[in-house]
């Protein structure tokens, strides 16, 4: 849910603009947050929308920091092993990484069935960073567009919970370091979405659709209604 003690701006970015859903822009467009049509209902199992959805070519995974293992099980392994570290350093301050994020990064048969159609790809931090301004919590990274021109995180909230977020890099003069916790602070950080579980459909939600209309497949009924909500609300 989303908290009183998040003061952020609120705005939805979304991509491929192409359909001229929310109109003409370029490869992201910024959506007043009260414009987003609503999602379809979902039940209390997790992910539930997620499951019968299709294993996508386009799907989302890992960088190709994780992507150098061996195999799909050590590259797993990996990618479970920082997680762990990144919850651990999160407990020890008293915050709380949601569920729905670690189950999402350790189930590979959940976020390979989330398509993106701008190349976005997850990955697990170095560390956990500082809100700018001294803003109570921590940022998660956890996708990173392809070429680093948004970055979305999950703010860990003092209280226990937690909303998305997205932000810009602002590359630090002559850091050097092998993960972008290194060489960049987040800036223009916006509230995104309310809890992980409801960013991750929306964007499902939008990729799916821009990736059945540019192969000029049927729509589902949730998608029609989606897109003829988003073109009645574009701003």
């Amino acid at each position: 849910m989303i908290t009183t003690e998040d003061p952020l701006p609120r705005r939805w970015y979304t991509a491929g603009t192409n359909l001229e859903v929310w109109g003409k822009a370029g490869t992201y467009k910024a959506v007043p947050y009260e414009a987003l049509p609503p999602l379809p209902a979902t039940t209390t199992d997790s992910f539930a929308w997620l499951r019968g959805a299709p294993l996508s070519p386009h799907g989302l995974d890992f960088g190709d920091d994780a992507s150098a293992e061996e195999d799909d099980t050590a590259k797993q392994a990996a990618i479970d092993a920082r997680l762990a570290r990144v919850v651990f350093d999160a407990t020890k301050l008293g915050l709380t990484v949601p569920p729905a994020l670690i189950a999402f990064f350790v189930h590979p048969e959940l976020h390979r069935r989330v398509p993106s159609c701008t190349a976005c790809y997850l990955d697990v931090p170095a560390k956990l960073v500082e809100l700018p301004g001294g803003q109570p919590g921590r940022l998660l990274r956890f996708m990173n567009d392809q070429q680093c021109c948004i970055l979305w995180y999950v703010h860990l909230e003092p209280s226990g919970g937690h909303s998305v977020v997205c932000a810009a890099p602002e590359w630090i003069e002559g850091a050097v370091g092998e993960s972008l916790e290194d060489v960049t602070t987040p800036r223009d950080v916006e509230m995104c979405a309310p809890d992980f579980e409801t960013f991750m459909h929306r964007f499902w939600m939008e990729n799916s659709l821009w990736f059945a209309v540019s192969k000029g497949a049927p729509l589902t009924a949730e998608q029609t209604a989606y897109a003829a909500c988003s073109a009645s609300t574009s701003p």
